[in-house]
């Protein structure tokens, strides 16, 4: 076979001549980028300076409570968590495993949610529904097993939605170069 008889191949995408728009194969119209301005440097490093310096001490004293909260029930479980709910048998392993059905089936709709409100709105109201607010004063203060299973489950679900939705806002900060 001969080099001058390979046709080249048509590209999936071409240019229109004005560059504002481009065409597909199948011949749909398809709108171009605009031309971005390019991107400061300095502009960029203050900007990631600034969230260094205010969002990720935020972000890691949240990641320090919801550690505590995860991990709070076996200081309680020395306090006599067991004696005071009657627990039994396996109560106290069913009481810890709750927290993570929630949390792993409700990760991935947080993250499509995150992507619905505004991630301060979301990571906000998860936050007072999840901890500082209402799941963990209710869980201090249950008298029963049930109502310490509720509340493991209500607090796996609303932190859930923390870590995920935590890396999701960071992710549009960080700006390609």
């Amino acid at each position: 076979m001969d080099i001058d008889e390979i046709k080249p191949q048509k590209p999936s995408v071409t240019e229109a001549s004005t560059g504002s728009k481009t065409t597909s194969e199948d011949g749909t119209k398809l709108e171009a980028l605009p031309d971005l301005a390019p991107i400061d440097a300095l502009a960029e490093k203050k900007l990631l300076r600034k969230l260094d310096l205010h969002v990720v001490p935020v972000i890691a004293f949240l990641y320090m409570l919801a550690f505590i909260d995860r991990i709070n029930i076996g200081n309680a479980r020395i306090q006599g968590l067991e004696k005071d709910l009657n627990m039994h048998g396996q109560d106290y392993n069913v009481a810890l495993m709750i927290f993570f059905i929630p949390y792993i089936l409700f990760e991935v709709p947080s993250n499509l949610l995150i992507r619905k409100f505004a991630p301060s709105t979301w990571l906000t109201a998860i936050m007072v529904l999840w901890g500082q607010c209402i799941i963990t004063v209710c869980q201090g203060v249950t008298e029963s097993f049930a109502g310490l299973v509720v509340c493991r489950f209500f607090l796996g679900l609303f932190e859930a939605g923390f870590f995920p939705g935590n890396i999701d806002p960071s992710m549009h900060f960080a700006l390609e170069v």
